[in-house]
Formats: C-alpha cells, sequence, structure tokens
C-alpha cells in the first residue's frame, strides 16, 4: 500500500489510471485524520502544513496581499 501525505481537508481527490476522478474522506483513524482507497492502494495521511520559512512582505500594490516581494528598491 502507498502512502500519500495531503494537506487538503475533509476530502481527498485523486486521479485514477483510467482517468476516473475519486473522492475519498479523510475520517479519525488511531489519533490521525486518514482515508484508504481500495481501488488503487492508496492510503491518505494529513498532515497540517507548516508555517513557511520565507519571509512575506506586503505587496507595494496591493498593500491587503502578501507575498514574496523584495522589502529594498527594484533591482
Amino acid at each position: 500500500m502507498r502512502t500519500v501525505y495531503v494537506s487538503e481537508y475533509p476530502a481527498i481527490q485523486h486521479l485514477h489510471d483510467n482517468n476516473d476522478v475519486v473522492t475519498v474522506r479523510l475520517k479519525r483513524q488511531n489519533g490521525e485524520l486518514r482515508a484508504t482507497c481500495a481501488d488503487c492502494d492508496t492510503e491518505f495521511v494529513y498532515r497540517k502544513p507548516k508555517k513557511s520559512s520565507v519571509r512575506h512582505f506586503k505587496s507595494p500594490l496591493l498593500p491587503s496581499v502578501k507575498g514574496n516581494f523584495d522589502s529594498d528598491d527594484d533591482h
């Protein structure tokens, strides 16, 4: 069985070899959120996304939007 770590919750959509899109719902099992797709023999395990290690600056044009903008003058 293949294990895939995902950051989406509560449902995971994935593509099978025959191009069918299949949705599985994560459920709490053994203290973790997981789902198993028997058709493709895959287990999906939820992992909470980590905080980015890259500093993000406010956009000079759109102050409400954060991104990876330089804080210095243009190069």
